[in-house]
């Protein structure tokens, strides 16, 4: 049995790589989606859903860090 060293395995540092990097892409097609669809009735919907996205990438990346992103924008 491997010893623990306190330090994420390979595996989990590149899980977590492939995670921000979903996050990363869903946050591009939200703010795209916002952009080119002003007026669909989704619009409120993908705000949300990109809010929601962005804190949980944030959090991945500085757990102690503040989403330095002013709401609204």
């Amino acid at each position: 049995m491997p010893a623990e060293t306190g330090t994420p395995s390979l595996e989990a540092g590149a899980e977590r790589e492939r995670t921000l990097d979903r996050l990363e892409a869903r946050m591009e097609a939200l703010q795209f989606s916002l952009r080119a669809h002003r007026a669909s009735p989704r619009f409120e919907l993908w705000r949300h859903d990109l809010r929601e996205t962005r804190e949980t990438w944030f959090r991945l990346v500085d757990p102690d860090g503040q989403d330095p992103t002013p709401e609204g924008s």
